[in-house]
């Protein structure tokens, strides 16, 4: 993948609420949704009876059911930026045109799926990223006022808290 370069592809496979495999003529590529962040899926080895934590890795499902349910099937564009700590390709993902209304993080705010992660370093964004982030800010309102997904929790842990937690 080339940074900036517009790919017309397929999901393949999605491994939870942000992160998806998607295919370009026959390549696979990790992608990781850029500029939102999806509740932690549980991992194999973690087990916990505490409610918040149950109550936030049954969200991560519902984050990876709703990210399916968008993408299965569609023709998606991806437009890479760059790769990420863990080597996956940082995407802005649209369903079939590239518009504000086909932005994939943008309608995963809208379902309450995902919370804003936006940048604080960039400062040259192009027309196209600044309506993305418009869109995340304020989809991620509307949810938040509406209560809507995660945000029908009132004692959510928010996944950039839940990252720090140890759990066995």
């Amino acid at each position: 993948m080339i940074p900036g370069t517009i790919y017309r592809c397929t999901s393949s496979y999605v491994f939870d609420g942000d992160t998806l495999n998607l295919d370009i003529q026959g390549a696979v590529f990790k992608v990781r949704l850029q500029w939102v962040d999806a509740p932690e899926s549980k991992k194999n080895n973690q087990n916990s009876a505490d409610p918040r934590i149950l109550e936030h890795w049954e969200m991560a499902e519902n984050a990876t059911i709703a990210l399916k349910n968008l993408v299965r099937g569609k023709a998606l564009i991806a437009i890479p930026s760059g790769k990420d700590y863990f080597d996956r390709w940082l995407c802005d993902c649209y369903i079939g045109t590239i518009s504000a209304v086909n932005n994939v993080q943008t309608l995963l705010c809208k379902l309450g799926m995902v919370l804003s992660f936006l940048p604080f370093n960039r400062y040259a964004y192009t027309s196209r990223e600044l309506a993305i982030i418009r869109g995340i800010i304020t989809e991620t309102a509307n949810a938040n006022r509406k209560k809507v997904g995660i945000w029908s929790k009132p004692d959510f842990i928010l996944p950039s808290d839940f990252k720090k937690l140890t759990i066995l």
